[in-house]
């Protein structure tokens, strides 16, 4: 991912935005609050979209909903197939629900979401235990040194591949944690749409808090 490159640059641009824009949605008047012309349905929209490209892991779908449409790479499955797995299972574990509707924010709009996902450093610390369990068992039941072994005295090549599927396939099958992001969502109007603006809280959800 190409996420937090992005963020210095973004946080610095949105804030001049926000400090120049004028949302069309709200009326000023010298004596009276701002009132709301109409409910922003394209806001909410924008948030909708955002929040189910990321479950669906469409990082370039997601991208194009933020504010400067960063570059969040292709969304590509990792090359080794255990990290292929752990991905996977992260984005297949990925659901959220919003708490109400867009609401006024800061000249713009917010809305409220919680997301969980998979807790995807607890997936991988367990696949490192397991790991060490199945080596230790399978030297245990070795009943020949050159089942274990190759000729240079290392452990065989074939026999840590299996180690290694079998560990993860067994860490993914059982993985039962997660992580819960309480997520303010908000918006700005732009260039003719509305744009979710990005937070921190908000990376650390769709980079499976490995940021």
């Amino acid at each position: 991912m190409k996420v937090a490159r992005f963020f210095a640059v973004l946080f610095a641009a949105a804030g001049l935005m926000l400090a120049l824009t004028t949302v069309g949605f709200c009326l000023y008047s010298l004596d009276k609050p701002a009132k709301i012309l109409e409910y922003p349905q394209a806001a909410s929209d924008c948030t909708e979209k955002l929040m189910a490209s990321l479950a669906q892991g469409d990082y370039a779908g997601a991208g194009s909903c933020l504010y400067g449409q960063p570059d969040l790479g292709s969304g590509e499955m990792p090359e080794d197939p255990r990290a292929a797995l752990f991905w996977q299972t992260f984005l297949d574990g990925i659901s959220y629900s919003f708490e109400g509707d867009c609401y006024a924010r800061n000249g713009g709009f917010a809305r409220q979401v919680t997301v969980t996902t998979p807790d995807l450093t607890a997936l991988t610390a367990d696949f490192q235990t397991r790991c060490q369990e199945l080596l230790s068992q399978r030297i245990e039941a070795a009943t020949e040194m050159s089942e274990l072994y190759d000729e240079q005295n290392n452990f065989r090549q074939d026999l840590i591949d299996q180690v290694l599927e079998q560990a993860a396939q067994e860490a993914a099958d059982q993985a039962d944690q997660t992580k819960t992001y309480e997520i303010t969502l908000e918006l700005t109007f732009w260039d003719g749409q509305w744009w979710v603006l990005p937070n921190q809280e908000l990376l650390r959800a769709m980079s499976a808090d490995l940021t």
